[in-house]
């Protein structure tokens, strides 16, 4: 009897024993078969070629991709040339997959695997000289009997140093994704304790504390819903020479409205050699889905922000955007990730930008979507702002994107404004020097700077006007000007604007100079 026990379940043992092996194999290369797709489907990825050799107890997977090149050409004037070099040449990933019940220990699973990164030989010397021998990346993927599994991925710290003066503290990187089967629903938890860079005699760059929970799931429509929590302990940069910068708003309000609101809300001039440093800066989202509309909100806030020896902060933005149309965003997304990896000259990038709103994004506007500003608040050094409100549309047409006229006319809007007089001083006084040195310059080759003097001058005329017209307002019920704060709640509807619950109508004619005595010391005055 024991004779016939045994060679019952000898046999059954080893069937079980040798062909487990193979069958978790099986089941893990569907897994690893899913994670491919999602790869190939990464816009920002080319596969190359892929291969699965699987074996009894063990199998190989090996992958080649590089980075899409007409991506990697649209952003390479903004990266460095040991980057550039780095992301241009292809990557080989190779999986060892080791499968069977314990191939990660004594926790049943069907598979084990660890990613080997193989490099072009010019991209690991480069490598070798930054992490001095340490393997840079590694990666290792349980993958459990559900199809669910972990997947680790790491990026090896290093210290490195040149004669020039450069030197680089990388702290690491890790990162850990928690997946179902399918990837149907991940959660992703991500950490970079700190990077300190010194560029020589240029200046440095320190960052610290950077981390990224997310938990995202597929929605009916192919979008990503879920939440977000990213926070960066501090970020400084200083830099010991001077920044141009000349950023041209009203082109980009034209081409949206077709208004012609002149250059004055150009931002540009010269940064001068400064500093600037962020602390405790944090990021929330979440974003749902309701019978076929997208609702998504989002809260970003700072402690500080030094900007040379000015103080800014804390800022605290709570907004929420409800009832997007979700096929609109999904084909917004696919036009957007086209457009970035395609040639596209830049000069035309923001055309294609617009077009892609007025065509795939139109059904975001035409869909009744509501707009919410729950909390802006911003300490500034010359006071404060504080917003609250909403914006909505309603029955709104794609024809009537084209139509500035139609577009207000159907726009619902109610918001609370609470700011700093000297908040609206400081802001006229900006926009007064920066069209000073907007388009006469590039058109004359010279630069239109004014002595110190002139510019005092200037200032003062601004902040003038300024108050002028706070005054104006005042007097006439459409804000209330108490203790050198401004308050007004701005609503518009049917095309109509009411400020203080008062409709609003412009004065033609209105001489915003009148309260303002002349000063016979003015530059314009002089002549």
């Amino acid at each position: 009897m024991k004779k016939i026990l045994l060679a019952t379940v000898v046999p059954v043992f080893l069937a079980v024993f040798l062909g487990a092996p193979y069958y978790l194999g099986s089941k893990a290369r569907e897994t690893l078969t899913e994670q491919h797709r999602v790869l190939t489907d990464t816009f920002f990825f080319d596969v190359v070629s892929h291969q699965y050799d699987q074996g009894w107890f063990s199998s190989t997977e090996t992958t080649v991709v590089r980075f899409h090149p007409n991506l990697l050409s649209n952003m390479s004037k903004q990266l460095p040339d040991n980057i550039r070099t780095v992301l241009d040449k292809p990557v080989t990933m190779v999986n060892h997959v080791k499968h069977g019940l314990f191939a990660d220990g004594l926790t049943p699973v069907r598979a084990s695997v660890r990613t080997e990164f193989r490099f072009d030989p010019e991209v690991q010397k480069i490598l070798t000289r930054f992490f001095n021998g340490k393997t840079p990346f590694t990666a290792t993927n349980t993958i459990y009997l559900s199809g669910g599994g972990k997947l680790d991925v790491g990026v090896a710290a290093f210290d490195y140093e040149e004669l020039s003066g450069i030197k680089l503290d990388w702290k690491g990187m890790k990162a850990r994704v928690d997946y179902q089967n399918g990837f149907k629903r991940y959660t992703t938890d991500f950490t970079i304790p700190g990077l300190k860079a010194k560029l020589a005699d240029m200046g440095e760059i320190v960052i610290e504390d950077v981390t990224m929970q997310s938990e995202t799931r597929e929605g009916s429509n192919g979008m990503a819903l879920g939440s977000s929590d990213t926070k960066l302990g501090r970020f400084d940069i200083a830099w010991k020479e001077s920044i141009d910068y000349n950023l041209r708003l009203n082109d980009l309000v034209n081409a949206v409205t077709d208004l012609q609101i002149g250059a004055f809300i150009n931002p540009t001039g010269t940064i001068p050699p400064s500093k600037i440093s962020v602390h405790k800066l944090a990021y929330q989202s979440q974003t749902d889905e309701n019978k076929g509309f997208i609702d998504a909100k989002g809260r970003f806030s700072f402690e500080k922000l030094m900007y040379g020896d000015a103080e800014y902060g804390p800022l605290d933005i709570d907004v929420a955007a409800e009832h997007l149309d979700a096929k609109s965003l999904t084909a917004l997304k696919a036009r957007w990730q086209k457009m970035s990896t395609s040639k596209i000259d830049p000069d035309k990038f923001q055309d294609e930008m617009l077009a892609s709103l007025r065509n795939e994004g139109a059904g975001l506007f035409t869909n009744d979507p509501v707009v919410k500003v729950n909390k802006f608040e911003l300490a500034l050094p010359a006071g404060h702002i504080k917003i609250n409100g909403g914006l909505r549309f309603n029955g709104l047409q794609v024809a009537d994107l084209d139509n500035f006229t139609n577009l207000v006319a159907k726009m619902n809007a109610d918001i609370k404004l609470d700011v700093s007089q000297k908040v609206f001083e400081s802001f006229a006084v900006t926009q007064a020097r920066s069209l000073f040195a907007t388009d006469a310059p590039e058109e004359s080759g010279e630069q239109a700077n004014l002595n110190e003097k002139e510019q005092q001058d200037v200032d003062e005329t601004v902040r003038l006007i300024m108050t002028s017209m706070l005054d104006n307002l005042s007097r006439e019920g459409y804000i209330t000007l108490a203790d050198n704060t401004v308050k007004t709640e701005i609503l518009l509807e049917k095309g109509k604007v009411k400020m203080n619950g008062k409709p609003f109508v412009m004065q033609a004619d209105e001489d915003v100079l009148k309260d303002v005595e002349p000063d016979s010391d003015t530059p314009s005055s002089a002549n």
